[in-house]
Order: structure tokens, then C-alpha cells, then sequence
């Protein structure tokens, strides 16, 4: 199945086929980990409310809700919500799923923090859709709330790309991944395509994702209300630098 690079978020199948692709069994695996560095990092606290947007299955929403927070996780895609809310019951917890669109979900002043993991900001071809997001994020956290959003920055990815097609193949599970990064003349656009070979059956998918820098997302987000944002290139807090491993901006609501 092919689909286009500006609507790929919503289509359920690019999620259920590529699911090993997408989330390797060491990232799943580290997301209670994971869990406890944004807990210790955001300064939670036990019974604290908590939005995980775009949380998929829910990996790091069940593992928020047994450090003791009050969790809601919203995803567009159902059989991840349905997935999501079977595991937390099984756990025993009762972690609230929600499936809806980013761009239409806002609970006003509901939440102490708010996060969007592992490239979760950004899916939008329209840059307004990236603001009606964090306009929402702010309006849901109570005053003095914080945000958390990871994603790969500029910075990062021009380490290892350059501008127009950059190949790359690489097995999977049995699988042959073709892979095509293609980065536009102005570095906020890529769109990646997979072609997945597996025996005598191929596979084509194609996603795209906006592109953010350091100094461009902060501006962003104090654009949508938010202030002291701090950027970071490691969930122990390192400053954002050369050996980054991801862009993670912390920033607040203010408090009344």
C-alpha cells in the first residue's frame, strides 16, 4: 500500500505493517526507564495529571500511570487505542484512553504536564497545524504546567543527511527495507519511503515530517504562550550540543 507523505499519520495500516520497523523491541523495552528519567527530569509528582499525546499503545502512558500519575493518552489511530486500553487493564491500571486528532484536543487547564515523545510534534504539512497543537498543549495545562516534546532536530539530522535523496537499505525480521530520506531545499521538510521486501511480496509507505532547529522551536513555543524553555539533547537534562541524541525542549505555562 502506498499513501502520501502529508496523511500518513491516519492511516491505520502504515502502523500495524511497519510496527517492528517503527518500534524496535529495545525501544519498547526501555520505555519504563525512559518513564522514570521524564518523571525525575519534569519534577513529577504521584497523583499528578498527566497527557501523553500521540501514545500510540500506550508504552510510556502504562508506565506514567505505575509511577502514580493520573494518565490520559490520545492517539488518532484506533486498534493502538484499543491496544492501549487492553494493556492497561491487564496491568490493573486505569490509565485513560482517548482516541482523537492532536489538532482537536484540548481539555482547558486539566493537566500539571504534557508530553509528546520519540518524534511525536511535527506530522503536519501545514506549519498552523504545529501551532493549533501547542495552542491546545497550553490551554490544557494548568498555569504553571510543563511541556516536554522529543524529536530529531536540524541538528541532528545534518549529521547524517544531506539536501535531496539520501539511500539507505538495511534486513528486519527477514524483511529487506529500502529506504529513501529526501530533504528539501529549505531543511524543513523530509519525506521518507520505504519499500519492505518480504519473500516474493513488496510493501511501499511514505511519510513525511516537518523539521525543526533549536532556536526554531523555542521561538515556537513562546509563540503559543509558553516561557523558559530549556533545550536538552539527553532525557538526563545534557544540554542540546554535538553529541545530542535527540532535540527535547522543556517549557512552561505560566503561572497566574
Amino acid at each position: 500500500m502506498a499513501i502520501g507523505d502529508t496523511d500518513w499519520y491516519g492511516v491505520e495500516d502504515y502502523w500495524t505493517f511497519n510496527r517492528e520497523l517503527i518500534w524496535s523491541e529495545s525501544l519498547v523495552d526501555s520505555s519504563a526507564r525512559a518513564a522514570e528519567k521524564v518523571f525525575s527530569l519534569l519534577g513529577m509528582k504521584r497523583g499528578q495529571s498527566l497527557l501523553d499525546l500521540a501514545c500510540g499503545f500506550g508504552r510510556h502512558s502504562v508506565e506514567f500511570s505505575r509511577l502514580g500519575l493520573r494518565v490520559t493518552g490520545v492517539d488518532i489511530n484506533g486498534p493502538l487505542i484499543e491496544e492501549a486500553s487492553e494493556t492497561a487493564r491487564s496491568m490493573g491500571l486505569d490509565t485513560r484512553f482517548v482516541q482523537r486528532d492532536m489538532r482537536d484536543f484540548r481539555e482547558p487547564e486539566s493537566y500539571d504536564h504534557i508530553i509528546m515523545m520519540f518524534n511525536s510534534f511535527g506530522y503536519f504539512h501545514d506549519p498552523g497545524d504545529d501551532v493549533r497543537v501547542l495552542e491546545n498543549c497550553c490551554g490544557s495545562l494548568v498555569p504553571g504546567g510543563s511541556l516536554l516534546i522529543s524529536i530529531t532536530g536540524r541538528e541532528i539530522l545534518g549529521r547524517h543527511l544531506r539536501t535531496g535523496r539520501n539511500r539507505s537499505w538495511r534486513e528486519e525480521k527477514g524483511r529487506i527495507v529500502l529506504e529513501e530520506i529526501e530533504v528539501n531545499d529549505e531543511w524543513d521538510w523530509m519525506t521518507t519511503s520505504w519499500k519492505v521486501i518480504d519473500g516474493s511480496s513488496r510493501t511501499e509507505w511514505q511519510y513525511g515530517m516537518r523539521i525543526y532547529g533549536k532556536d526554531e522551536i523555542v521561538d515556537l513555543l513562546e509563540g503559543c504562550g509558553f516561557t523558559g524553555a530549556r533545550t536538552m539533547g539527553r532525557l538526563d537534562g545534557t544540554p542540546y550540543g554535538s553529541d545530542a541524541v535527540a532535540l527535547m525542549v522543556l517549557a512552561g505555562k505560566p503561572a497566574e
